[in-house]
């Protein structure tokens, strides 16, 4: 079927806003600089209500809390929900939930989308949300004013931090708060609206907790040393609670929103439970090396 060059040129549109949601945003984000302080957690630990949320699901939540509310939102059969799990290789851990998925099934239209994605990190720290996702392609007619949309954000999340336009077809909010809630200036050191989103845990794998997948390590760089984590400081991702919602617009004027896509993270829980995560897996291998030496030595000791 031959389309209008009014419908290629707004799939070139949704084209090109995708790709910048998925992969433009993080490069930059990966960019090192001066150091950041890796901030210890609040005193009597996270409380998740304090933080924002999408859909409900707040950063630091548990699994079982966010298991719950993802059972809500995507009910079968309209609905899809899917978990990944993990568990360590060498480790007496059991599996855990890596990541959850819930999408609409039955859409209103051939492009519509519903999805939302949650992320969580690995032991031994308890299993907490370390990250949320969402994307929401909407219907022509379920798509509400800029105005509206930008007034809804405002009043959820209260003034953001940074608001930039791209062109005429894409404007994106970030917000930045620290880990009690609280908002953060733009004037903040390493102030990066592309880190929302951008965590440290190990890519998801496996199909369920019956079929995890195994995780040699959690950093990439290990054992963790003072230079490591000196690293990682240097990161302006790993700090701070970011929040980034980018709106693509279409319509009389670009007046409409087509495609909302939400970024969230807890940067600095999740850096805290990446290094948890590796200093427990090189303890266990250090235990083993020092076993495996008790052993060498026990079977090589003479008779006398």
């Amino acid at each position: 079927m031959l389309r209008s060059s009014a419908q290629v040129t707004q799939m070139m549109v949704d084209a090109i806003f995708i790709a910048a949601v998925l992969t433009g945003v993080r490069a930059s984000a990966q960019a090192q600089s001066a150091p950041v302080q890796i901030s210890a957690a609040p005193a009597g630990a996270i409380d998740p209500s304090k933080l924002p949320d999408i859909e409900g699901i707040h950063l630091g939540m548990s699994v079982d809390q966010a298991s719950a509310i993802m059972k809500t939102l995507f009910p079968a059969p309209s609905h899809k929900l899917s978990v990944t799990a993990g568990r360590f290789m060498n480790a007496p851990d059991k599996p855990w939930i890596t990541s959850m998925t819930g999408q609409l099934v039955t859409l209103p239209c051939n492009a519509c989308a519903d999805l939302v994605v949650l992320r969580l990190n690995t032991p031994p720290n308890p299993t907490q949300v370390v990250s949320v996702e969402r994307t929401l392609v909407l219907a022509d007619s379920q798509q509400p004013t800029l105005d509206a949309t930008l007034a809804g954000l405002r009043q959820k999340y209260g003034p953001e931090t940074q608001k930039s336009n791209n062109g005429t077809v894409m404007v994106t909010l970030s917000w930045m708060f620290d880990e009690r809630g609280n908002h953060l200036p733009a004037s903040t050191p390493q102030f990066t609206p592309g880190c929302a989103g951008t965590i440290a845990q190990p890519q998801p794998g496996g199909t369920g907790l019956d079929n995890p997948y195994g995780y040699g390590f959690v950093l990439a760089s290990s054992p963790v040393t003072p230079q490591v984590i000196a690293s990682m400081k240097a990161n302006a991702c790993r700090s701070h609670v970011y929040l980034r919602v980018e709106l693509s617009l279409v319509g009389p004027g670009n007046s409409l929103v087509r495609i909302m896509a939400f970024h969230m993270s807890g940067n600095d829980l999740d850096t805290r439970d990446v290094i948890a995560g590796q200093q427990y897996l090189d303890g266990l291998a250090a235990a083993r090396k020092q076993q495996q030496l008790k052993s060498a030595q026990q079977q090589s000791a003479p008779t006398l």
